[in-house]
């Protein structure tokens, strides 16, 4: 059993720019769909295992894949075509690759850290060859250190995410007359909140525990319970669980905050004045996308190009304006437009990082004892 602390990423925000992108990058001959789509609306086609070197196959989140200029200029400068397929979730990604037997015609994919740790497991990715990286230097070295992929054998951390706290000004004000600014503020005015938390049994789950003085990966019974325990005091609070279906009503103020990933509430914040995301002085998850070769890739050397290439400042500052995501690239931070540099929550500040937590890999006999609380939780069983 795996659970996904991702899959929400691309199933809304993203899916209407998805697909008109993808019409314009076919038009254009950078990028091209697949015919058929899977029941989880993803591309379900088998790609080339024998390819020339002047396409490239990359399995990704869509906002990695759609983004016309980043892609348009790659091709210009390589002479490499681009060929992307989406998926909305680390497992899907995962399955496909295992699958294949290594055979899987992709030669990029996009790796959450925590599923790095797995794959890397599962031997399923191929080392990286840092002589052709040189734009590794770009990369803060604080991330080319984390605990899923020490020293960045196999991957490079691309996009940094949150978990925190989305709300709505002034409902929050006229009812509370404060703003949040920890997780106890949930439990401090629980009868006056409307909130919805995520669909994410790892993500509420874990907040609950860090908020109980235990780790987010914690793998003892008692304490996951005492989580469990904690989370039913705020029952009477929570609307619903849900990772995207949060937004218009708390537009609306008929939600007064929200649970969020920073991308989805970010993102939304830059739009409407009125909505802010605040991260948890008290800490909480921290996440990060990477780029990886997987095992059998056709094209090494256009994917060690395309991955260079992403590490570019002016590269890696058009994904984060386009996820809003914080990003790994120390250089590309100053060139973020200055909307999304307005916001304090885009990256944690280094007391808040030390406080907070990542999400890690869970032996699946763990994970069972986590859905079952949350089973009880979610369906009110007790």
């Amino acid at each position: 059993m795996q659970i996904s602390r991702r899959k929400f990423l691309r199933q809304t925000a993203y899916a209407a720019s998805a697909i008109a992108s993808a019409s314009t990058l076919a038009a254009c001959g950078i990028f091209e769909n697949s015919p058929q789509e899977s029941e989880s609306g993803e591309e379900d086609v088998e790609r080339p295992v024998t390819q020339d070197k002047r396409t490239l196959y990359i399995y990704g989140w869509a906002t990695y894949i759609n983004n016309q200029e980043v892609l348009e200029e790659f091709t210009k400068e390589t002479g490499i075509k681009v060929v992307g397929d989406a998926y909305d979730s680390n497992e899907v990604m995962l399955a496909k690759l295992e699958a294949s037997g290594g055979r899987s015609g992709y030669s990029i994919i996009y790796p959450s850290d925590y599923m790095v740790t797995q794959m890397r497991d599962l031997k399923l990715l191929a080392p990286l060859n840092k002589k052709l990286l040189p734009n590794i230097k770009n990369i803060a070295p604080n991330y080319l250190e984390l605990p899923h992929d020490p020293g960045s054998i196999f991957s490079i951390p691309v996009s940094l995410g949150t978990t925190g706290i989305a709300y709505n000004v002034e409902a929050v004000n006229s009812v509370i007359g404060e703003e949040p600014f920890d997780w106890n503020y949930l439990w401090e005015h629980k009868e006056k909140l409307r909130i919805t938390l995520v669909n994410d049994p790892r993500e509420v789950m874990g907040m609950a525990l860090h908020i109980l003085g235990h780790s987010y990966n914690t793998k003892e019974t008692e304490k996951i319970e005492q989580a469990f325990q904690k989370l039913q005091e705020l029952m009477p609070a929570i609307a619903n669980f849900t990772t995207d279906a949060w937004r218009d009503p708390l537009a609306s103020g008929d939600l007064m905050m929200c649970m969020a990933f920073s991308g989805d509430a970010i993102s939304m914040a830059r739009q409407d004045p009125n909505i802010k995301y605040v991260l948890p002085n008290n800490g909480t998850s921290i996440w990060t996308d990477t780029m990886a070769i997987p095992r059998g890739a056709s094209n090494i050397e256009g994917a060690h190009a395309w991955i260079n290439y992403v590490m570019r400042p002016e590269v890696a500052a058009k994904i984060s304006d386009a996820n809003s995501f914080g990003t790994t690239n120390k250089l590309a931070k100053t060139m973020i437009p200055d909307d999304l540099k307005a916001i304090k929550a885009l990256e944690p500040s280094d007391a808040i990082t030390a406080r907070s937590d990542r999400i890690t890999k869970l032996d699946p006999e763990v994970l069972q004892i986590y859905e079952g609380f949350w089973t009880r939780l979610t369906t009110g069983l007790g």
